[in-house]
């Protein structure tokens, strides 16, 4: 948990940061607090909820610019791939860090649903009343977090979460509701699936053997819901992994193509140049 908290840029972790094990962490950023930009892109092992009260952040986002104006919240999913991060000299806000088997604990109805959304649509603009409520909010997770005598506190904790989560959260997130793709189940597990299996498996059939249907059914039905064919989206993840470790590490083309599941370097340089209109070692030069 330590090492994530470094990784989103805070050089050392402030004195009143809490930190109960690896499932939970609750970091204060501020003007006062010396942070930092990460040097590679990394990708994300938790979930992150951000409260940005004051100022102004940027960062990259599975490769993609995105700029915070605040009042908002910044939700993060793990897999996601964050980088350059900078915040303006006033900033200020908080973060909720979460493991996923705390989130998976929390058992919250149709969390999965909105990964979709989380995934395109990480920032959320509030007003100033509903983040007063998201400040009071902070303040008693802290509070539980704090009260180290209390054997059940992580217990505790998972409650408040949950009503945080069904009294605001689902709120905050506009455009969870009125997403299609929230709405259809195979859609969800399909996503859920790519997740897991997209460095061992890119062919359509495998998803649509999991989900007993047919590949061209399933590249439908995810075409209809997300904009983006099946492959697309098993695409998508596989290359945004690949420019990661192209930019970010010292591994070899070659080591990087073995760690896709890719059968040579060779094959791994087709398929990239296709997706991205360069080589990788173009790419690597190039960054």
């Amino acid at each position: 948990m330590k090492d994530f908290i470094d990784r989103l840029c805070v050089k050392h972790i402030p004195d009143d940061t809490i930190i109960l094990g690896e499932d939970i962490a609750l970091v204060t950023y501020n003007r006062n607090k010396e942070t930092c930009s990460p040097q590679k892109p990394y990708k994300l092992t938790h979930s992150v909820i951000g409260i940005c009260v004051k100022g102004t952040c940027s960062f990259k986002l599975n490769l993609q610019e995105h700029h915070v104006v605040c009042p908002s919240i910044l939700t993060l999913i793990p897999e996601q791939i964050i980088d350059d991060i900078k915040y303006s000299d006033d900033f200020e806000g908080y973060a909720i860090v979460l493991s996923k088997r705390f989130v998976d604990a929390l058992n919250l109805p149709n969390w999965q649903q909105q990964y979709i959304s989380l995934y395109n649509s990480p920032i959320h603009p509030v007003d100033e009343e509903v983040m007063l409520n998201i400040k009071t909010f902070y303040a008693i997770v802290c509070r539980a977090a704090n009260d180290s005598n209390n054997p059940y506190r992580l217990q505790v904790i998972e409650n408040i979460m949950r009503v945080f989560y069904y009294s605001g959260i689902t709120r905050i997130q506009d455009n969870i509701n009125d997403n299609p793709a929230a709405k259809n189940s195979t859609v969800e597990h399909f996503i859920e699936l790519v997740q897991e299996h997209y460095r061992e498996e890119r062919l359509i059939g495998f998803y649509a053997d999991k989900l007993c249907i047919t590949p061209k059914y399933l590249s439908k039905l995810v075409k209809e819901h997300t904009g983006r064919s099946a492959g697309e989206w098993i695409e998508n993840h596989v290359i945004l992994d690949a420019r990661a470790m192209l930019q970010a590490s010292d591994m070899t083309i070659q080591q990087i193509a073995v760690s896709l599941n890719f059968p040579n370097q060779s094959f791994f340089g087709k398929y990239f140049k296709r997706a991205t209109g360069m080589s990788p070692k173009q790419y690597r030069q190039l960054k």
